[in-house]
């Protein structure tokens, strides 16, 4: 699992939104401006039978014995379709979904180490194909520079025509065009995609706590973000919540259930005093070791 991490974290050119990016990345996003109370899951979500936003809305209920209830519900917009029969949703039963999202993707810390470690192994292994990769392609766009260059001194000397010129310095400045975009890919994804890919691992570790600690001290807007964080494609339907998961957090879920089955053995070996190494059970799962 660790090395198909590895390699869709090479592909992947788009992590989602910047917000999202920002979050993944332990980046404080946007200051957001302060006004009256922020529904904190409203945004995301849309309605599975008519696409349109679920929106959501404080409400408050009279107690029978005095007092008065307050709670928030969240349901469909109806903006694309008035006669949409979808029911909305209490906060408390939302937030349990998404308890069970984010308990699916948890990971024990020692995975985590574990993994990035394993990472940085196949890292430095590419190294080298990446270099001599992107050392090509310097060399591509450096001829491509010359080209045009020769080309103007050619048509300073008289050795061409206008018509010519121009049919030949269009070509020329389309393949430097694409040949820098090349450039720039290459050298970003050689930048970042290791500490994206640890920040991935990291996340998943450590936010079914945070989300935790978050509901019970109140902190809408770590809720908030956590949520977003998530992936994108929030579906609403019948009460239900479904979630694409980022391509970042997807791999992850399905190493999950695997690297918390093994380190509770582990634990459960270590208790009846057969000490054993965690890195090394990890390293004989063939499914961990393959994604």
């Amino acid at each position: 699992m660790v090395q198909g991490y590895y390699e869709r974290c090479e592909l992947n050119r788009s992590y989602g939104s910047v917000e999202r990016i920002q979050f993944l990345l332990g980046r404080k996003g946007a200051p957001r401006p302060r006004g009256k109370r922020e529904i904190t899951f409203r945004g995301p979500m849309r309605c599975g039978e008519c696409g349109a936003l679920i929106t959501g809305e404080d409400k408050w209920k009279k107690l029978a014995g005095g007092g008065v209830a307050e709670y928030t519900y969240y349901h469909c917009t109806k903006r694309k379709n008035p006669n949409c029969s979808q029911k909305g949703i209490e906060e408390k039963r939302l937030e349990k979904q998404i308890t069970e999202e984010l308990e699916k993707l948890e990971i024990p810390a020692d995975f985590t180490q574990w993994a990035v470690a394993r990472l940085k192994e196949a890292n430095s292994k590419e190294i080298t194909d990446r270099e001599q990769m992107y050392g090509n392609q310097r060399r591509e766009y450096d001829a491509c520079i010359r080209k045009i260059d020769t080309l103007v001194d050619m048509r300073a000397g008289l050795e061409i025509d206008e018509h010519e010129f121009r049919a030949r310095k269009e070509i020329l400045l389309a393949e430097k065009a694409r040949l820098w975009s090349f450039l720039k890919d290459t050298d970003k994804r050689v930048e970042n995609w290791l500490e994206i890919a640890e920040r991935g691992f990291n996340f998943a570790e450590q936010a079914p706590f945070a989300f935790s600690k978050a509901s019970k001290e109140k902190k809408l807007a770590v809720k908030k973000e956590i949520f977003s964080a998530l992936g994108s494609n929030y579906i609403l339907t019948a009460g239900k919540l479904t979630i694409s998961l980022d391509d970042l957090l997807f791999p992850i879920e399905k190493m999950a259930e695997e690297a918390r089955t093994l380190s509770a053995r582990l634990e459960l070996e270590n208790q009846q005093g057969n000490t054993k190494d965690i890195g090394e059970i990890y390293s004989k799962s063939p499914s961990l070791l393959a994604d």
